[in-house]
């Protein structure tokens, strides 16, 4: 399967596309040669902030994208801004796995990020519907409730402005029953992502990048001392290129598909909720993601819409398999919802990128050509953080050793690559039991 099998361009079942305030503007597809200082393979969130940054900084700027823009990962995402990495993921391993200059300097931009993609937000007037009303981590069971104290005490030795709270507080702050505690930090919040995308992409053609849609590229190598792109009969030649795919990476370059899991995930929403429902859950619309294998999250939207989602179960009909789940775990986490449960109005999929260690990485894949991936679920607000950064490194404004993210030399295979795609698509089940026994 490649990347334009999993690409659905028109969004059509994507809640964010029908309450977006940002116009929905489409790129002319390539349609000649070209040569600029930049190319960027991907128009999401991190393509198009490394792209608004590299032409900020003055570079000319292509940004090619297969599908339209954020069509991907980044216009189908639950919109969760998270002062915090992936799951159970400590600052200390981070800093373990990334040595101590780039794990702090990562563990820093984490910490600041949800503030940083606001204050951007606001800087380029993105109407993305953008809620900074806090995050929390709450713990479903004894082993959450181990592991999220633990993570709650890193940050806060770090000098992070988090809170602890305990079962009634964390009950009143999110509405939610069976959780133990938990932390929260008031920095996190949520955004319409659609909006947010679209918002990117006029921003970085203000900044003097120029985006073209519907432009599928096929190949990426070095040519004469320049980076080359072949996409759709025409070439684009660039001082230096950038891929930034995630989950829809191709084999661009030899084996490249193959640094990151294409996980296939679905969210879905309910009809809005009435004023008084939304007075009894989420009253503070606190959004929340706890550890649970099988999604234990949500948020409001804009309108009042509950946000739920997880794995998508690929054997069988996965719309009514995860419908289904969707309805269970609404109710499980709000039962105030038992016998006046909403319908839900919206379902949609698509592939987030995932690597072993829950980092991102850059990979140096030729001289002056990159690739940028692997958010594993916080993209969010990290990708438009790190590609700030990477955009000025792009435009020679900073160095590799200032980019807060492991330099892989080459592609960094995963291995058994197919195996762990395949399961990937199948153990949803598993995780669910996993979340009902305990054991996470």
């Amino acid at each position: 399967m490649t990347a334009l099998d999993r690409i659905e361009p028109t969004l059509a079942d994507v809640i964010w596309t029908r309450t977006s305030s940002e116009a929905r503007t489409a790129y002319p597809p390539l349609d000649a040669d070209g040569e600029v200082d930049l190319i960027v393979v991907g128009a999401g969130f991190a393509g198009l902030s490394v792209a608004l940054h590299a032409a900020r900084a003055g570079l000319s700027v292509a940004v090619l994208e297969a599908g339209t823009v954020g069509n991907g990962a980044s216009g189908r995402n639950g919109g969760y801004a998270v002062p915090h990495f992936p799951g159970a993921l400590r600052p200390s391993q981070v800093e373990a796995r990334l040595g101590r200059k780039k794990g702090e300097a990562l563990v820093s931009l984490v910490s600041a990020g949800p503030d940083l993609m606001f204050e951007q937000i606001r800087q380029y007037q993105i109407r993305c519907d953008p809620e900074q009303n806090g995050w929390a981590q709450p713990a479903h069971s004894q082993k959450a409730l181990a592991s999220t104290r633990a993570i709650f005490e890193e940050w806060k030795a770090l000098g992070a402005p988090v809170e602890w709270l305990d079962r009634d507080g964390m009950t009143a702050a999110l509405g939610a029953a069976g959780y133990l505690g938990g932390w929260w930090r008031k920095s996190g919040g949520t955004v319409n992502p659609f909006a947010l995308v679209m918002g990117l992409a006029r921003a970085a053609v203000a900044e003097g990048a120029t985006i073209h849609e519907r432009s599928p590229v096929s190949k990426v190598f070095r040519e004469n001392g320049r980076a080359v792109a072949l996409a759709d009969g025409h070439r684009v030649s660039g001082r230096k290129a950038i891929i930034a795919t995630n989950g829809y990476t191709d084999p661009l370059m030899p084996g490249l598909q193959r640094s990151g899991i294409p996980v296939r995930l679905f969210h879905c929403v309910t009809e809005p909720l009435s004023p008084d429902l939304q007075k009894e859950i989420a009253p503070t619309r606190i959004c929340f993601t706890d550890l649970r294998k099988s999604g234990g999250f949500s948020r409001y939207d804009r309108d009042g819409r509950i946000i739920s989602g997880g794995a998508v179960f690929s054997l069988g009909n996965p719309k009514e398999y995860g419908l289904a789940h969707a309805r269970r775990r609404v109710v499980e986490l709000f039962p105030q919802l038992k016998g006046r449960e909403p319908r839900f109005e919206a379902y949609w999929e698509g592939y987030c990128s995932i690597t072993e260690s829950a980092l991102p990485n850059l990979q140096v894949l030729d001289e002056n050509i990159y690739s940028l991936l692997g958010f594993s679920t916080r993209g969010v607000a990290l990708t438009q953080n790190v590609g700030r950064i990477v955009g000025e490194f792009l435009a020679e404004k900073s160095t590799l050793d200032d980019v807060p993210l492991e330099v892989v030399e080459g592609v960094r295979s995963i291995s058994m690559h197919g195996v762990k795609t395949l399961v990937g698509r199948n153990i949803f089940p598993v995780y669910r039991a996993m979340d009902r026994y305990g054991f996470t």
